[in-house]
C-alpha cells in the first residue's frame, strides 16, 4: 500500500498522504502503511474512525509502533477534517475503513468519512476493496469509495470484477502476501483476472534465426468512402502487434487515400467483391475483417461470403459484426476459428436485446453466446471480457477511461488479427490482444493524459506495453 501510494506521489511531486482507517483488518493494514510512509520520508496523517482503545490484535501492536512522524486523529468532527485537509493538503488518501466483511449499508460514522473521501476529489488508493463495496457481488452497499487504484491482498475478490463495480475500484493490483502458489492453483474458479503473468508465455523469445515468414501474414479487409482511417490503424496495429506480413485490402475507391496514409511495412491493395473466394487467401494465416466497411447491402454480402467461406482463423469487428447480425444462427454450422469483437451495442444487435440488457450482464451475454456459437467473444468495455464456448471466462485488468476515443477498436481488431496470424489460438489472441491493448493504452495515458490521448498514441506505445510484459 505504501509503495503504491509513493508512485502517486511521485507523479505530484508531493509527500502528504491521508489515511483512513477502520477498527478491522483493513485499518490495521492503514496503520502499517502510514509507518511506512514515514519511513519513505512521506508525510502521512491518520485518521482513526474509532478510539485507538478499539483496536484489537495485529492493529494494537502496529499502532503503538508508529513513529510520531504520523500524526494521528481519531473520530474528528467534519470541520476538523477540513481543517486538516487545508492544512496538509494531502496528494493521496487510502482507504482503509471496511473490507470484505461487510454486512448490510455502510453505518455512520463511515458513511460520512466514505463521503468526505469522495469529496476531496484526490487519487484514492484502496486496501483490499473500496469501503462500502460487496466483495461477492460487486454492488454498492449505500455508498463507496471512489478508488483510483484498488490493491488487492492475494487474490482478486470476485465482486471487484463483477460489471457493477467498475466505476468503484479503479486499477486493481494484487499484492503478494504469501499464499503457497499449490494451494491457489487448486481453486476451482470459472472466472480469471487477466494479468500479464498470465499471457507472459504466449510471447516466447524469437529465435535469431528466424524470418518474417514466422510470424503470419495477416489480411485486412477493412475501410469505405468516409472511414479511410479505420483500415490505417488496423493495419498499423497489426504491424506494431508483430504479424511477419500485413495486407491491407479495401474498397477501390479509396485506395489512393489509404495507401497515401499507410506505413511503410504495411501492403495496401484494392480489392473488388468478385475476387473474394478461396483463391483469394490462399496466401494468408489469418484474416481481420469490418472496421469502416459501411452497411451497403452489397458489402454485408461480401462479408458473409468471407466469413462462410474463408477457412482462416478470423477476428471480426465493426461492420462485420452488423453484418453477421442479419444471419447470427448461420454461426452455429460454420465451427471456425473465430475472434468477436463487439462494443455492447454491436453485441446487442447480435443477441436482439438492448444495451441496458447487455451491459447488466456482461459476463453471461459473453459466455452464453460463445457457448452457443462456437466462437471466441471479446466483449469491449470497462471490464473486457473474454470467454471461449468452454474453459475459464477471463476479465482484463488493463484499460483506462482515455481509451473511449473512436478507432480503439479498430487498433483491437488488428492487434488480435496479427496475433492469429503469428498462430496464436483464437481464445489466446483474444486474451493477449485485450490485455496488451489496455496496456499501452495505460502507457499512453501516462503521457499525455486520458483526455488528448488518440488511438494512434496507443499504437505507438505497443512497444513499450511487449516489453513490460515480456
Amino acid at each position: 500500500m505504501a509503495r503504491t501510494a509513493v508512485e502517486f506521489l511521485k507523479r505530484r511531486d508531493s509527500r502528504s498522504v491521508l489515511l483512513f482507517a477502520g477498527k478491522g483488518n483493513n485499518g490495521g493494514d492503514a496503520i502499517v502503511a502510514a509507518r511506512h510512509l514515514a519511513g519513505a520520508g512521506c508525510h502521512p496523517t491518520l485518521v482513526l474512525l474509532c478510539r485507538r482503545q478499539e483496536l484489537q490484535g495485529d492493529a494494537v501492536l502496529h499502532f503503538q509502533k508508529l513513529v510520531s512522524e504520523v500524526r494521528v486523529f481519531e473520530l474528528p468532527t467534519l470541520d476538523e477534517l477540513s481543517g486538516m485537509v487545508a492544512e496538509t493538503e494531502p496528494s493521496v488518501v487510502v482507504d482503509g475503513l471496511l473490507g470484505t466483511g461487510l454486512k448490510g449499508d455502510v453505518r455512520e460514522p463511515y458513511a460520512t468519512a466514505i463521503k468526505v473521501i469522495n469529496g476531496l476529489h484526490r487519487s484514492v488508493v484502496a486496501i483490499d476493496i473500496p469501503s462500502g463495496l460487496d466483495s461477492d457481488t460487486g454492488e454498492v452497499r449505500g455508498v463507496c469509495v471512489r478508488a483510483d487504484v484498488t490493491v488487492t491482498m492475494g487474490l482478486p475478490k470476485i465482486g471487484l470484477l463483477k460489471p457493477a463495480a467498475v466505476d468503484f475500484v479503479g486499477a486493481i493490483e494484487i499484492a503478494d502476501i504469501g499464499f503457497p502458489r499449490q494451494f491457489i492453483d487448486e481453486i476451482a474458479t470459472d472466472i480469471e483476472l487477466l494479468t500479464a503473468q498470465d499471457i507472459a508465455p504466449l510471447f516466447p523469445s524469437r529465435r535469431r534465426s528466424t524470418h518474417k515468414g514466422d510470424f503470419g501474414h495477416l489480411l485486412v479487409i477493412a475501410g469505405s468512402e468516409g472511414y479511410t482511417g479505420a483500415p490505417i490503424m488496423v493495419a498499423h496495429a497489426a504491424a506494431r502487434a508483430g504479424a511477419g506480413l500485413v495486407t491491407l485490402a479495401m474498397p477501390r475507391d479509396i485506395y489512393p487515400i489509404v495507401a497515401a496514409h499507410c506505413p511503410p511495412e504495411v501492403m495496401p491493395r484494392p480489392i473488388e467483391f468478385e475476387q473474394v473466394g478461396p483463391a483469394y487467401f490462399a496466401p494468408f494465416d489469418a484474416v481481420a475483417i469490418g472496421p469502416g466497411l459501411g452497411q451497403q447491402a452489397e458489402t454485408q454480402k461480401m462479408i458473409w461470403k468471407v466469413v462462410s467461406g474463408c477457412s482462416l482463423p478470423m477476428a471480426v469487428d465493426a461492420d462485420a459484426l452488423n453484418a453477421l447480425a442479419q444471419r447470427v444462427a448461420a454461426l452455429k454450422r460454420l465451427q471456425k476459428q473465430i475472434v468477436l469483437t463487439p462494443h455492447p451495442g454491436e453485441m446487442a444487435r447480435l443477441i436482439g436485446k438492448t444495451i441496458k440488457e447487455v451491459q447488466a450482464n456482461r459476463w453471461d451475454v459473453a459466455r452464453n453466446f460463445s457457448s452457443e456459437y462456437g466462437v471466441v467473444t471479446v466483449l469491449k468495455g470497462a471490464g473486457t471480457v473474454v470467454a471461449d464456448k468452454s474453459g475459464p471466462m477471463w476479465i482484463n485488468s488493463t484499460g483506462n477511461p482515455g481509451m473511449a476515443k473512436g478507432g480503439m477498436g479498430d487498433a483491437l481488431t488488428g492487434i488480435v488479427g496479427a496475433f492469429l496470424a503469428q498462430r496464436m489460438a483464437p481464445v489466446d489472441a483474444g486474451r493477449a490482444g485485450v490485455f496488451v491493448h489496455g496496456l499501452a493504452g495505460d502507457l499512453a495515458r501516462e503521457k499525455l493524459g486520458e483526455r488528448a490521448m488518440l488511438t494512434t498514441d496507443l499504437i505507438e506505445h505497443l512497444g513499450p506495453a511487449f516489453g513490460m510484459i515480456g
